[in-house]
């Protein structure tokens, strides 16, 4: 009986996703409309409505992870605040991002082709001079991917249990999928999907693994 008490209350909690897109990406154009014209956000976006979701979807600045992290904590403990059940979901960057606020906060993370050591795949952007989507001009240097080592660390110490889901494409071009199974698996629920890109090309097939998640 108390089991099915808690199913009820999950059920009916109001419920929120945090999605934090990859590096040098963006999930909202310069007047602050959402990027539909990424399938992943349209399918997201699609479901949160049908589903009666908040969908968070701010653009972030991975020049300054810490400053990201404090920023994401306020909006959770915002959501908080007013009963929402929150689910931190990322892809790439924003994987790595969503693993570490679920460590943080206890929530569950879903987890989109994510970056495992930024520190080591970064550096090969440095150069960068501006946003991919938007055009926005700025410089991606050394010390940027250096910040992240501490969080790395922080990750691969802990010992606390993160509910952590990976969605995963094998033939991600940026990312090997292989190490990633050798990573994350024991310790998290991977979903691989044959085919694809590092810009996941599953997000219709994967909606079933993201609502069972959500609403269980």
């Amino acid at each position: 009986m108390a089991l099915k008490n808690q199913l009820e209350l999950s059920f009916m909690m109001k419920k929120a996703i945090i999605y934090l897109h990859g590096f040098n990406s963006a999930s909202l154009n310069l007047a602050g409309e959402l990027l539909t014209s990424k399938e992943k956000l349209l399918v997201l976006q699609q479901y949160c409505e049908q589903k009666d979701i908040v969908f968070y979807t701010p653009n972030v600045d991975y020049r300054d992870f810490e400053g990201i992290v404090e920023d994401m904590l306020f909006q959770w403990n915002q959501y908080l605040d007013q009963s929402y059940d929150v689910l931190f979901m990322g892809s790439s960057m924003g994987g790595f991002t969503s693993e570490y606020l679920a460590m943080k906060t206890g929530c569950k993370a879903i987890m989109i082709n994510p970056a495992i050591t930024p520190s080591e795949l970064l550096p090969q952007f440095i150069g960068v001079t501006e946003n991919y989507e938007t055009g926005q001009p700025y410089q991606w240097a050394q010390n940027n991917c250096e910040q992240y080592k501490p969080y790395e660390q922080a990750l691969a110490s802990s010992s606390l249990r993160i509910d952590r889901t990976i969605l995963l494409d094998m033939a991600d071009e940026l990312i090997d999928a292989e190490n990633t199974l050798r990573v994350y698996g024991e310790k998290a629920n991977v979903v691989s999907y044959s085919g694809g890109s590092h810009g996941f090309e599953h997000i219709e097939q994967a909606l079933p693994v993201i609502d069972k998640l959500i609403f269980n």
